[in-house]
């Protein structure tokens, strides 16, 4: 891990729409941008640990994370993902309370680690970014509790549908092939995120390769009939699986 200099670079990033430095207005963004010691990390470096008790917050500015849980069989659970211009670490910030995952990173990060006192002194005084960062913490919880309504119910390969649709729209790049994916996630992170055993996984994506949906490279998955996959997200899938991961 190494600090950058500067970030003045970012001044003027686009950055994807439903994360929090899209959603901030310019002076709250800028003034936000200021905030801590800007760092880079390698891929697979540790941005937090899960029941560590730090208290720093990052703001991703490249990259993208991977946001880790234990199971009470010991298994990692891939949660969620996150991106440039997403806020990480804010719970264990705003309410001093122990991590409640971790978070590792999927590919080269560049990041604004921001202290406890920092980030209220910033909220305190900047009150509509307050909002937004409040905001942002709820609309995870939301978007977690819609995952799991989703992906309960429909069968395996509607769940994969869903999962790589999302992707797709949120972290997806033109390719001579369709929409790659830029998310490296190996087979048991993918099969944790739509919550099934990887010999499921295996099976649907197997099915969705031969029906030239998708594409698949090492670690990577390359949309190539985004409408098809579409329908797929959202047409449920029949009768549930009998499967629990």
């Amino acid at each position: 891990m190494a600090a950058v200099d500067g970030s003045s670079r970012f001044g003027n990033v686009r950055w994807a729409r439903g994360t929090l430095l899209h959603d901030l207005q310019p002076a709250d963004r800028s003034a936000l941008l200021t905030l801590g010691t800007q760092r880079s990390f390698g891929v697979g470096e540790a941005l937090m640990i899960e029941d560590d008790r730090g208290t720093d917050a990052f703001v991703l500015l490249e990259g993208c994370v991977k946001v880790v849980g234990s199971a009470v069989d010991g298994r990692s659970i891939l949660l969620s993902i996150r991106i440039g211009g997403d806020l990480v670490g804010e719970l264990g910030a705003l309410h001093n309370t122990p991590r409640s995952a971790s978070v590792f990173t999927a590919t080269a990060v560049v990041a604004r680690a921001i202290s406890q006192r920092t980030l209220a002194r910033f909220m305190a005084e900047h009150p509509v970014a307050a909002r937004a960062i409040h905001g942002a913490v709820a609309d995870k919880f939301r978007r977690a509790t819609r995952h799991r309504i989703d992906i309960n119910g429909a069968s395996v390969r509607n769940r994969l549908a869903l999962v790589l649709h999302y992707l797709a729209e949120t972290y997806g790049r033109p390719h001579s092939d369709g929409i790659r994916i830029e998310v490296p996630l190996s087979q048991p992170e993918l099969a944790s995120l739509i919550g099934v055993s990887e010999p499921s996984l295996q099976r649907a994506v197997r099915e969705l390769r031969d029906q030239d949906v998708i594409k698949s490279e090492y670690r990577r998955q390359i949309v190539r009939d985004p409408e098809a996959l579409r329908k797929l997200a959202t047409q449920g899938g029949g009768p549930p699986d009998n499967e629990k991961g």
